[in-house]
């Protein structure tokens, strides 16, 4: 591990926040807005860079299979993957992941040597759980009138960025907290950039 390695991390990740946020808020926050429909056909193709580069992540830090497991099962256990981006990219991600696996250039096994057939499951689950967790706790806070700095608190995804903290914490493999820090350092910020440049004529 090179500061490097963090460095390129943490902007691939923070790309990828961005992608999965302008997804959302085209297809949610601009729905049914004739202004979003240049930027509705643009959001497929951001929904396939999002989930080839989530791909790449993990094929070249194999320590973040669990994390990316977690947390892609708990947004579809959720619901969450309900916009045509996301659906383009959870499908990039599946079959040009089964692609690479048919030719053996992606195995999780890798996964599983690092961490033990038994972390690797384990991780899997507790990244999921945290992330439907956090789901819950979104949710929460939509319906209740709670201080600005407390929801944007509750945005961060506090409950993964934790348990992500942690595991890192425990096991010594911070690029699993990198990984997760830097989306949401991304999403969060450009759910407030991003209203701003679209409400300017």
């Amino acid at each position: 591990m090179t500061v490097l390695d963090f460095i390129v991390l943490g902007v691939i990740c923070f790309f990828i926040g961005f992608l999965v946020k302008y997804v959302d808020f085209i297809e949610d926050e601009l729905k049914g807005s004739k202004r979003a429909l240049l930027f509705k056909k643009i959001s497929p193709f951001m929904g396939l860079a999002y989930g080839v580069l989530i791909l790449l992540v993990i094929i070249v830090f194999p320590v973040l299979i669990p994390l990316a497991i977690g947390v892609i099962l708990g947004e579809i256990v959720a619901k969450k993957i309900d916009a045509p981006g996301h659906l383009i990219a959870i499908t990039a991600f599946v079959l040009v992941g089964v692609g690479l696996v048919f030719f053996g250039s992606l195995s999780l096994y890798t996964g599983v040597l690092i961490w033990s057939t038994t972390m690797f499951v384990a991780l899997s689950v507790l990244f999921l759980l945290a992330s439907l967790s956090d789901e819950f706790v979104d949710k929460y806070a939509e319906n209740k009138k709670l201080p600005k700095i407390v929801s944007t608190g509750l945005s961060f995804r506090p409950v993964l960025e934790i348990t992500a903290f942690i595991v890192s914490l425990v096991f010594s493999q911070w690029f699993i907290w990198v990984t997760i820090f830097s989306f949401d350092l991304a999403y969060v910020s450009f759910t407030k950039i991003l209203p701003k440049i679209f409400s300017k004529k």
